[in-house]
């Protein structure tokens, strides 16, 4: 269906006259007569039936309506010309990418992380915004967001990154000799995640262990700090690998039982569907899903040209219908 929206030329005559308060003037910054000007506001007045501005001997003064239109299309101008001014710069390549993280997985994962994509790529530039937009795609400047769960969001795309796999970790002097029996865990105070309530009993089920304890001790409402509690001594976390890999490397959290088992929930890039083909996203998309799969995705521990060349086949995306949905978010 066609937009009902007035011509751009209309729009920019009004905001000229109205930043100016002339037609004069905004006819001398549009390199067109006055009459020009004149004639664009009246064609935008009449589409929109209301008068736009009171003419009076002075100059121009913008009516009501004039005024709350002009608040409403400003920042809309702003963004066509800092589109376009971005497409000019880079040829259709490159930009500006931007994102949103929970705060631990940016910091601990995906940051080091993006120092290797950004060298390939110095055309991109990565900016990240406030997590408090967290998942909404009707924000026009968000690209992109990194959430936690099954995989599956109505009105998005999503590519698994990383975090299925989860270990129990503890201060090295909370057990001494690592257990081999999931039961011998239930002798320590068990530590939560606030928004995963269920990740230790899924735990111990995979573990082949019915225990109603899964659901007793202390809850976190961040990864950052359950794992900073376990190396406290509070007890023994279930935290995705992907987030304690520093501080097992450092000694300061060991392994408290070396199981094999994988979560259902998991870290995805995800992205709305409109923005499947932006350039910037698809770049990122080519350079870090391939070298995951291959096990090759450079971290803050890697130097320059160590990580090789990326791989650039194409990856596909996994959609589903509908409209973005809002998901708590556990980080």
């Amino acid at each position: 269906m066609r937009r009902l929206c007035p011509s751009l030329t209309d729009l920019q005559a009004f905001e000229a006259a109205a930043r100016h308060g002339s037609f004069t003037h905004a006819a001398r910054e549009l390199h067109v007569t006055q009459g020009a000007v004149s004639k664009q506001v009246k064609q935008l007045e009449t589409f929109l039936g209301a008068a736009l501005f009171s003419r009076i001997r002075q100059g121009l003064v913008l009516t009501e309506a004039g005024r709350s239109y002009l608040k409403k299309i400003e920042k809309g101008l702003d963004l066509i010309e800092g589109a376009s001014l971005e497409i000019m710069a880079h040829k259709g390549q490159g930009g500006t990418l931007s994102l949103t993280s929970m705060p631990t997985f940016g910091a601990r994962w995906l940051i080091p992380r993006l120092a290797a994509f950004m060298r390939e790529r110095p055309d991109i530039r990565v900016e990240f915004l406030p997590h408090r937009h967290g998942y909404d795609f009707s924000i026009p400047e968000l690209d992109g967001a990194v959430r936690f769960g099954d995989g599956v969001w109505p009105g998005s795309c999503a590519d698994y990154l990383v975090g299925r796999e989860v270990v129990t970790v503890c201060h090295p002097d909370l057990i001494g000799t690592p257990t081999t029996d999931p039961m011998q865990l239930l002798r320590y105070p068990l530590l939560h995640h606030t928004t995963a309530p269920n990740a230790w009993s899924e735990w111990f089920a995979q573990a082949n262990c019915d225990t109603r304890r899964a659901w007793e001790g202390s809850r976190f409402d961040q990864y950052s700090l359950l794992s900073e509690a376990a190396a406290a001594g509070f007890g023994v976390a279930l935290i995705p690998r992907c987030l304690v890999e520093e501080e097992l490397r450092e000694g300061k959290l060991v392994i408290a039982i070396d199981l094999s088992i994988e979560a259902r929930q998991g870290y995805y890039l995800c992205y709305p569907e409109y923005k499947a083909n932006l350039p910037s996203l698809q770049a990122l998309r080519a350079w870090l899903l391939p070298a995951l799969a291959s096990g090759d995705v450079p971290d803050k521990h890697c130097e320059p040209g160590e990580d090789g060349e990326a791989g650039k086949a194409g990856v596909n995306p996994i959609p589903s219908g509908g409209k973005p949905g809002r998901v708590r978010d556990p980080h």
